[in-house]
């Protein structure tokens, strides 16, 4: 199996997914690391699928977009940053967008950050999962749906929640 965005298996991007969420939290019904899973998978198949697009749609695993990278940057909690820092070792105002390219950690962080910035919790069940990753990931603009979204999440071969 070939990857990209610097992932050398599906086994590591649930790793640092568990990683992350163990730092930065689970959420109420402690389905943060399924929702980056699911959104990793949905946005370029854990990393099995590279954007042909010149400068992609989004950087990285998760294909995080420009607007949203700066948008978690500004709105951030100091404590979460604080956090980062110590345990990753990166002070994410220091991060550039095109560092995200080649690193599965720096992509799900900032999947995890963006994440933590929505008011509603993380559904349980990977159908309203689906439907939360469309209205605030994918939203309106995007090629993506739900039904894609269920369905790409059912192809991860590992277990993860």
């Amino acid at each position: 199996m070939s990857y990209s965005y610097g992932l050398l298996t599906s086994l590591e991007a649930l790793s640092w997914c568990r990683i992350i969420c163990n730092h930065l939290g689970h959420g109420v019904n402690k389905k943060a690391i399924a929702l980056l899973m699911e959104t990793a998978m949905q946005e370029t198949h854990l990393g099995q699928y590279a954007d042909p697009t010149p400068n992609g749609a989004g950087m990285g695993l998760c294909q995080f977009d420009e607007i949203a990278f700066k948008d978690v940057k500004q709105r951030t909690r100091s404590k979460d940053i604080q956090k980062i820092q110590k345990y990753f070792g990166v002070h994410i105002m220091n991060v550039e967008h095109r560092d995200l390219k080649h690193s599965p950690m720096l992509s799900l962080l900032f999947c995890r950050l963006f994440y933590r910035l929505i008011p509603e919790e993380i559904p349980k069940t990977v159908e309203d999962r689906a439907k939360y990753w469309k209205k605030y990931y994918n939203t309106v603009k995007g090629k993506g749906n739900a039904s894609e979204y269920i369905h790409n999440a059912k192809r991860i071969r590992i277990r993860y929640s």
